[in-house]
């Protein structure tokens, strides 16, 4: 039985609005079990349904805890049931994924390490989930025999909820955090600079700007390819430029302003260069000084008696002055200074002094500033006088500190030999992106830990997964 698409795509993300709309955990539990069953109806529909959940996924989780683990169940189901028909079929091609094992290389180090360290088996399971369950992706999509309308289907339908997504962070933004956002959320504690930041449903502006960015690019795709409507993608692009400036991302407006530039110089493609630098502009003009001053009225019209402002909270210049600053601020004394005793730097030279005592095989996953460490103590953190919470948001020192150079070298390889088959399979425009993407994660990895990042690694893997398929036509 396959059901069509039109059908099933509305039905999964019927069920994921139920299940956030009543948030009782049994209902999400239903709501997944439902959407597994898809697996045996329609596996591409399954397979869309995660670029609609995993850039919401916080909003889903905090709205009902049963849709937690609802990403991990559908990629795990998906990948063991490609598996199981490949084998039946005994047509599995092991050959074109091999250039994965030095991933998986790099996974082994750590868990060794981590043993020898002293590390439980559940803070290394939960950090090995992190690196893996997105990549498992590269293989389901290597084999699921995509289709050119497949690929096309599945933009229109991000770039609408992509655009839910932005209406969403704006009036975030305009009101202030007061409403259309869980209780929970509007009573976090944010500094004044983060207060002025688009969280959205991503509940992090730097992940919400990321996932944004890889939208501009693919709308370009969507926009170059359509007959009609390409007024209304050029809006929608718009839109997105104009939330992206209002996460203030400073990280991944420099990766991927890098990785537009090399990917202008590599396809010498001037519309796309005219596209972003309009959406880009226009977004300025029209979304971001507008909803600046809208959300300047609101603060000033707000019924709050004068005694009551907060000494420091944000004034309209302050938010007019917000974009320049952030970049103009990035390498002075202070942010220098702050940034030695307890930002990035700090960390950096706390991951060097680690990384001399524990030179080939590091101290191991879950133990230095990775997403395991939030939720679990690590054994080294108080031989090094590091706090709790630490996270080390940069992939190149936590990589060297937790796998030393064996890790290091193993995740070398799998970015060069990925790259050698991003430029070997003939995807065209297509490969140009997907390579794009690899030098905005290396950009990326200075500023987050762009590995454990599942919106970024759900497309990334999912287009190295495409540029392995040998049927799929994508050059034009």
């Amino acid at each position: 039985m396959k059901l069509p698409e039109k059908y099933a795509l509305p039905i999964l993300i019927l069920c994921l609005l139920v299940a956030a709309a009543v948030p009782h955990p049994i209902i999400g539990y239903l709501a997944t079990a439902l959407m597994l069953v898809f697996v045996g109806i329609n596996k591409k529909s399954l397979l869309f349904i995660l670029f609609i959940y995993f850039p919401a996924r916080p909003l889903f989780m905090e709205l009902n805890g049963g849709l937690t683990y609802s990403g991990d169940l559908i990629i795990l189901t998906l990948f063991f049931s490609l598996i199981l028909e490949r084998f039946k079929k005994n047509d599995w091609s092991f050959s074109k994924y091999y250039f994965t094992l030095s991933f998986w290389l790099y996974c082994l180090v750590g868990t060794v390490a981590a043993l020898i360290t002293g590390v439980g088996i559940l803070p290394i399971s939960f950090e090995l989930r992190a690196l893996l369950i997105t990549f498992l992706l590269l293989y389901i999509i290597g084999e699921l025999n995509l289709e050119r309308k497949d690929i096309f289907h599945f933009l229109k339908a991000t770039l609408v909820f992509t655009v839910i997504l932005c209406l969403h962070g704006l009036i975030e933004k305009i009101f202030s955090r007061t409403i259309l956002l869980p209780h929970a959320w509007e009573m976090w504690n944010l500094s004044s600079a983060n207060k002025m930041r688009i969280y959205g449903a991503a509940a992090n502006p730097n992940v919400f700007a990321l996932y944004l960015s890889i939208q501009l690019f693919l709308s370009f795709f969507l926009f170059r390819s359509l007959k009609k409507y390409k007024v209304l993608v050029f809006l929608a692009s718009i839109l997105l430029a104009g939330t992206l400036l209002l996460t203030y991302s400073r990280g991944t407006m420099i990766a991927f302003g890098f990785a537009a530039l090399v990917f202008v110089f590599w396809t010498r493609n001037k519309s796309f260069l005219t596209y972003s630098l309009g959406a880009c502009l226009l977004g300025l003009l029209f979304i971001y000084y507008p909803v600046i001053f809208a959300s300047n009225k609101v603060e000033l019209s707000a019924a709050v008696p004068m005694d009551n402002l907060v000494i420091g909270s944000n004034t309209a210049s302050d938010h007019e002055q917000a974009l320049s600053g952030r970049f103009s601020e990035m390498f002075s004394d202070k942010i220098l200074h702050q940034s030695t005793e307890w930002g990035r730097l700090y960390v950096v030279f706390k991951g060097i002094e680690i990384f001399k005592d524990h030179p080939i095989i590091g101290t191991g996953l879950a133990t230095f500033g990775d997403s395991a460490t939030l939720s679990f103590p690590s054994p080294i953190y108080g031989e090094y006088q590091i706090g709790e919470k630490m996270y080390t948001d940069n992939q190149y020192i936590q990589i060297l500190v937790q796998t030393g150079m064996l890790g290091f070298l193993a995740i070398l390889t799998f970015i060069i030999v990925s790259f050698r088959k991003i430029a070997t399979s003939k995807k065209g425009i297509f490969g140009a992106f997907t390579a794009c993407l690899l030098l905005a994660a290396l950009t990326a990895g200075l500023f987050y830990n762009i590995l454990e990042d599942k919106t970024f690694t759900l497309f990334f893997y999912s287009c190295l997964g495409i540029t392995l398929q040998k049927d799929i036509i994508l050059k034009d």
